[in-house]
């Protein structure tokens, strides 16, 4: 049995959504422009956001791992009928 502490347990957490802002700061932006929020401060700062990550290059993660879902489904699905 494991037993995790309050604190490991918020450390994770906070690693998570560090890591969730980073790599899903596109389809978040793209989320915002989509959802009642449009047109608000909030799409401001995803959009703002998703700018910051393209600058640094942290964007490619989300790009390269998206390409090769999309190439494992059709190869999948390539020869089915």
């Amino acid at each position: 049995m494991v037993i995790v502490s309050p604190k490991q347990l918020l450390r994770t957490a906070l690693l998570a959504c560090v890591v969730a802002a980073v790599f899903g700061a596109k389809p978040f932006a793209a989320w915002v422009d989509g959802s009642i929020v449009a047109g608000t401060v909030v799409q401001q700062a995803a959009d703002g956001w998703e700018g910051v990550m393209q600058r640094i290059g942290l964007d490619q993660v989300y790009v390269t791992l998206r390409a090769s879902v999309r190439t494992t489904e059709a190869a999948r699905f390539e020869g089915s009928d």
